[in-house]
């Protein structure tokens, strides 16, 4: 009720705003009172107007979350201990509540080091796991935006941690990396490989998925895998699983789009014309060669933005074309915010998870995907840039 994204907060601001303009109207009060009512009531005004911003896009959704990221705090992460995540101490707390460690994910392929977020959930912790395998899912953020948002955002571990509780999830993995390594991410990335700069694809979708792979007790990069993301995370997703179709099994796309944006007002790819379609999903999708395996996917969208809209419904008629009717969740009531990705966060969550299983018992290894080219079985069609063909 009293929250930052409250109206009666915001009136109370305008309340004292108002009071202050007041003292600044009457001619009775010492100068040095005016002045200082000056300053009170401009700094307040600063602050009605970020509380406007934050409540149209429904960041911080607490105090302490508004708290800890002025602080730079994020709650509940720990370093990853010497050694990685294999030789992690089995019971203890995180036998109860899981663990949400930092690391370094060091790309030996994009030579791209950044940090980002690991969550074990509790199983990984018990005894009878000690030995098993787990499913990934490599969660993307939006831009601007850092790996920490799904933490402070998305409330990831205690949300995943409560639906496990609630036998609503199977046990799994979750990476979250930096996809663009800005300070609050600033400025995008789209996870592309640049001509002339980052190979943030080559980064999330082959160096990523090594370093975890080798850290932790994961199953291969595979079937047993996914990605997803928000925003630009989403395109992200999209395009990476269509990209990368031996490494992830499936794809969440929550508000993302499906064709490459200009970046200030230039083209990411520097005239390339096949650099742009082999990084296009729709494009992909629709010439996905016949008999390839199409990695499976869940859409979202808040159902009051159209743009979101129109483009899930758009990009879900061309899976229904190869033969997949997956979810495509609407969010009543709904934006391009926080608002509309966290009621369906969980629920991207479940079927996800519910399609990679639960963890491998055993010792035993399956050998990995290679990491050749990123191509999809079957490779992709040599199809003319004039004969782009849309649905």
């Amino acid at each position: 009720m009293f929250g930052p994204q409250s109206v009666l907060v915001m009136l109370l601001i305008v309340a004292i705003v108002g009071g202050l303009a007041y003292v600044l109207a009457r001619q009775g009060p010492p100068l040095v009172l005016r002045v200082s009512a000056g300053v009170l009531a401009f700094a307040l005004s600063s602050v009605f107007g970020m509380a406007l911003v934050n409540r149209f896009y429904d960041y911080y959704q607490t105090w302490s979350d508004l708290v800890d990221d002025l602080a730079g705090h994020h709650p509940g992460v720990q370093a990853l201990p010497p050694g990685g995540g294999k030789n992690l101490k089995i019971g203890g707390t995180p036998a109860r509540d899981g663990l949400l460690v930092t690391t370094t994910f060091a790309g030996s392929r994009s030579r791209i080091s950044r940090e980002g977020l690991v969550y074990l959930p509790p199983q990984y912790f018990q005894a009878q796991y000690a030995s098993a395998r787990f499913p990934v899912l490599e969660l993307l953020h939006g831009s601007p935006g850092e790996p920490e948002d799904w933490q402070r955002g998305l409330h990831v571990t205690s949300t995943f941690t409560s639906m496990l509780n609630k036998h609503q999830v199977k046990p799994t993995i979750l990476v979250m990396p930096n996809i663009n390594g800005n300070a609050h991410g600033a400025g995008g990335s789209q996870c592309l490989d640049r001509p002339k700069g980052d190979r943030n694809d080559t980064y999330l979708a082959d160096d990523v998925p090594a370093d975890v792979e080798t850290s932790f007790r994961t199953d291969p990069p595979g079937a047993r895998w996914g990605v997803a993301g928000f925003s630009e995370g989403g395109f992200c997703a999209a395009n990476m699983a269509l990209r990368h179709a031996n490494v992830f099994g499936l794809a969440g796309v929550m508000s993302g789009y499906f064709q490459p944006l200009p970046e200030h007002g230039s083209d990411p790819f520097d005239g390339n014309a096949r650099a742009r379609l082999e990084n296009d999903p729709l494009w992909r999708l629709t010439n996905w060669p016949p008999g390839a395996k199409l990695p499976a996917f869940w859409l979202m969208a808040g159902q009051s933005d159209r743009g979101d809209v129109s483009d899930a419904k758009l990009f879900h008629s061309v899976l229904q074309s190869h033969g997949q009717d997956g979810p495509m969740v609407m969010i009543p009531h709904a934006r391009h915010t926080y608002a509309a990705w966290n009621p369906a966060f969980p629920k991207f969550l479940t079927w996800a998870t519910n399609r990679l299983g639960n963890p491998a018992q055993g010792t035993a290894r399956t050998p990995g995907p290679s990491r050749g080219p990123a191509r999809p079985p079957g490779s992709m069609p040599s199809v003319p840039v004039h004969a782009i063909k849309r649905p």
